[in-house]
């Protein structure tokens, strides 16, 4: 990335979210079908931390109910001025292999360096905040889980369906997908104010919502409390609620606090790793001044 002195800068980048979704306009079916081959051992093997986070959207937010500024979708965009969307990689490789949900494809935000990385590279154009904001409307429309970068100043969002999405497929097959992902919330029901019968089934995209015959039942341990079901919940029936605080996930401040994390989690950084990284960065920042 062009720096700010002229230079052109270079940092490591995750594999999902980041080189993955760098080859979108690079897909094969040979790629796809590695990909979806390797994308069950990635989660199961790197991911010793979430990588992403759910948020809900903003509809199902009552205004009594505490919410984060990061937590807010609306919040995120404006931490940045500058704004860009791409293709969606899940859902093109899975149109390509005929086994798409014909959802919406041009749906992926990125912000700041990211967005002006993903433009330069030809993946995907610049925007305006408003068409980020028509976006994410659309998602909440079309029943995207708002899934950013594990950061408070998160440099990208993913609008995630659960029949596409290769994280939310593979979180699927879990007995217990709500305990893996970074949300502050979860949905609570009321059983006795449910009289839709099933409506919100097909919002839910992790499988926490199932038809019984006593009606609709949720599992609180498969939530991701993205609030796709609350937004369409014509009773009132759902709610979201913020979990206990020992239960709040911790939230790094950026991309790269999020990345140092990650490889501390991993066992990949330890104190000695640490110090020599920050000295080696301080030289390279040096070395741009000359």
């Amino acid at each position: 990335m062009m720096g700010k002195n002229g230079r052109t800068t270079y940092m490591a980048a995750q594999f999902v979210v980041g080189i993955w979704e760098f080859q979108v306009q690079r897909l094969t079916p040979d790629l796809i079908r590695d990909m979806e081959e390797y994308i069950p051992h990635l989660l199961q093997t790197a991911w010793k931390r979430p990588q992403l986070r759910s948020i809900p959207v903003n509809r199902s937010i009552q205004p009594e109910l505490p919410v984060m500024t990061y937590e807010r979708v609306e919040a995120l965009l404006d931490k940045h001025q500058t704004y860009a969307v791409s293709p969606c990689i899940c859902r093109r490789e899975r149109a390509m292999m005929d086994q798409g949900c014909g959802r919406s494809e041009e749906t992926c935000l990125s912000f700041g360096t990211a967005a002006e990385y993903m433009v330069a590279n030809r993946i995907g154009r610049f925007i305006e905040r408003a068409e980020g904001l028509a976006i994410l409307k659309l998602a909440d429309k079309e029943g995207l889980v708002v899934q950013p970068g594990n950061a408070r100043a998160a440099n990208f969002i993913c609008l995630c369906c659960g029949c596409c999405c290769g994280v939310l497929r593979t979180l699927r097959t879990y007995p217990r997908p709500g305990e893996m992902v970074a949300s502050a919330f979860v949905a609570v029901m009321d059983p006795g104010a449910c009289k839709d019968r099933g409506g919100c089934l097909n919002r839910c995209q992790i499988g926490a919502l199932t038809m019984t015959t006593d009606g609709v039942v949720l599992d609180p341990g498969r939530c991701i409390g993205c609030g796709l079901c609350v937004t369409t919940c014509p009773t009132g029936a759902l709610t979201l609620k913020r979990k206990p605080a020992d239960r709040q996930p911790r939230i790094p401040h950026n991309a790269v606090t999020a990345a140092l994390a990650h490889g501390r989690a991993r066992g990949k950084l330890g104190l000695g790793e640490l110090i020599q990284l920050q000295l080696g960065s301080t030289l390279d920042r040096l070395r741009t001044l000359k």
